[in-house]
């Protein structure tokens, strides 16, 4: 719960970060706490199993909110840098997480009115397609003064970590609407 609250500070201080780099690195702070959270609430809730069904609800779609607004606000042209004005996550990224997260959320949705089920079962594509967005983010957060130390070398960084992110975010969705086609052949 806490990190779905801590989404809108994330998004203002990212609004802010073009103008100032203390506010863009406050963003990246806030996201790898937000994300070291995540993975402390989920190591925790397995091992103890305190697995609930309203944390099972709460946890992906806070996920989703955190992924879904640093995308589309990192999708902006200025929004990290004023010296690096067209530095922004290109749209081929964007509308490809944004898409794949919103056709996941649909998807769950269809099937639990379809067929009565709610399971979120994260698949090791999605988990590592997560992780792989959130390294994106950091890295898209870091960027404009890894632009000043290592200009070549952070363009060829930046490609290489957008191709892998797209690639896993596509393996993972067709491995979801696999499963969700299973799930409604079977409910």
């Amino acid at each position: 719960m806490l990190r779905l609250l801590l989404v809108p500070v994330f998004v203002l201080l990212l609004l802010y970060a073009a103008d100032d780099w203390a506010y863009r690195y406050a963003a990246l702070g806030l996201a790898v706490a937000i994300g070291v959270c995540d993975a402390a609430d989920g190591i925790i809730a397995r091992r103890t199993g305190a697995i609930t069904r309203i944390g099972s609800i709460l946890d992906p779609l806070a996920d989703k909110a955190l992924m879904i607004s640093a995308v589309v606000l990192l999708s902006l042209e200025g929004i990290l840098s004023t010296e690096h004005p067209n530095l922004r996550l290109p749209y081929w990224v964007s509308v490809t997480i944004v898409s794949r997260d919103l056709f996941i959320l649909v998807g769950t949705g269809i099937i639990f009115l379809l067929a009565g089920l709610f399971q979120a079962l994260p698949s090791v594509s999605g988990k590592a397609a997560t992780v792989v967005q959130f390294i994106m983010i950091v890295a898209m957060l870091a960027s404009p003064d890894l632009l000043r130390w290592f200009p070549e070398a952070t363009w060829y960084a930046l490609y290489a970590i957008w191709g892998v992110t797209v690639a896993l975010g596509v393996v993972s969705l067709v491995g979801y609407i696999r499963t969700g086609s299973k799930l409604l052949s079977a409910g």
